[in-house]
């Protein structure tokens, strides 16, 4: 006892009250880059072992996840899962991550892991219930809502359970059920800006309600002015309002904030679309599939721009590694068949738009619901 005090007595007073304000700022949910610099410092000061290292990992992976660093939230994820194995947070945490890199088997692995080490883990619940209706293969709606449903019993005032659950329904073709939980995500007072107002946001987006969404995300903006992730999400809104020139210099911010915003890319790249501008469309989707280069839909998206730019050679490339990355992608054939017609490739052509179909034809016979 003597040495430890001995040793306590020994580490100067500032570094004590260094540490002390870097675990304040790296819990801190609006504090974007100077949160990631102070977990940083927790980490590299040697100072941690344990549980408590794993948890400065765990906390830094979350600030990573909100910058959309996915690659670098998934390794510090990994890091506080190999600190302490048991670590259930983490493991519900990489699983979010999972599910933003559309790699749906690996999050449901990860949640499932998580609510075996923690029953009570409401984001696990609604992590896992997204991907099983993110699923490509083998999507499971019944057992997603009822996922989601439990997020929803462990704890009431989670917007974000309600969110998963209205986009489930919605999914399901239950627009009433669907509208209902959007309109609870309203009724949630927001109590910070990630976690709150761009969650009430999302809320009012999914009901059309682009005017009280925008407002939710100027003041996400407000506390968090130098997040990017809140410019684009505003510019979606914006887009879907039907504001390009809105929709457009937001998405511009988040690029100035950040250059690796793959959200500000696809926003930029719909706009230069929208307004016939191939050439820029093209460039701003070429950025998103190098931040993303896993996303079917960044491949799809430039490979119109090329159709559109009459290049339909490029065209047929992104669109292949496309249906290579989602093969049940009856978008992606339909628009490479015209392009193979373009190239005077009638047989191609043929074969992708009958596959385009057939794709539909068991969507239909499968029961899916979006087709009943």
């Amino acid at each position: 006892m003597r040495a430890l005090l001995v040793a306590l007595l020994l580490v100067p007073v500032g570094a004590w009250a260094q540490s002390s304000r870097d675990w304040d700022l790296c819990k801190a949910v609006d504090a974007d880059q100077p949160a990631l610099a102070a977990c940083t410092r927790l980490i590299q000061a040697n100072t941690l072992a344990g549980h408590d290292l794993a948890v400065a990992y765990f906390l830094r992976g979350k600030v990573d996840w909100q910058l959309r660093e996915l690659d670098a939230a998934i390794a510090d994820d990994d890091k506080a899962i190999e600190i302490d194995p048991d670590f259930a947070d983490a493991y519900a945490a990489r699983s979010a991550a999972d599910l933003s890199k559309e790699d749906d088997d690996q999050a449901i692995a990860d949640a499932s892991k998580a609510i075996e080490l923690d029953p009570r883990n409401a984001v696990a619940y609604g992590n896992r219930g997204l991907a099983r209706a993110h699923k490509k293969k083998g999507k499971d709606l019944d057992g997603a809502i009822a996922d989601v449903t439990r997020a929803v019993e462990i704890d009431p005032n989670n917007v974000q359970s309600y969110l998963s659950r209205g986009s489930i329904y919605k999914q399901a073709r239950e627009p009433g059920r669907a509208y209902a939980d959007f309109g609870k995500a309203t009724e949630i007072e927001p109590r910070s800006g990630f976690f709150g107002y761009r969650l009430r946001g999302i809320a009012f987006q999914l009901r059309g309600d682009y005017g009280h969404a925008i407002a939710d995300y100027n003041r996400w903006i407000d506390i968090d002015p130098g997040c990017a992730y809140a410019y684009t999400k505003r510019a979606d809104a914006y887009k879907e309002k039907g504001d390009v020139e809105h929709a457009l210099a937001d998405a511009s911010k988040a690029i100035e904030i950040n250059p690796r915003s793959a959200d500000g890319h696809r926003v930029r790249g719909w706009v230069y679309t929208f307004k016939d501008d191939a050439q820029h469309a093209i460039a701003e989707t070429t950025a998103w599939i190098e931040i993303e280069p896993w996303s079917g839909r960044a491949h799809k998206a430039r490979g119109y721009a090329y159709m559109s730019n009459y290049e339909y050679d490029r065209g047929i490339a992104d669109l292949s590694e496309a249906i290579e990355i989602d093969p049940d992608d009856a978008g992606a054939y339909r628009m490479r068949s015209l392009a193979y017609v373009k190239e005077k490739k009638p047989t191609e052509g043929l074969a992708d738009y009958n596959r385009a179909i057939e794709l539909t034809r068991q969507k239909v016979n499968s029961g899916d619901p979006w087709f009943q």
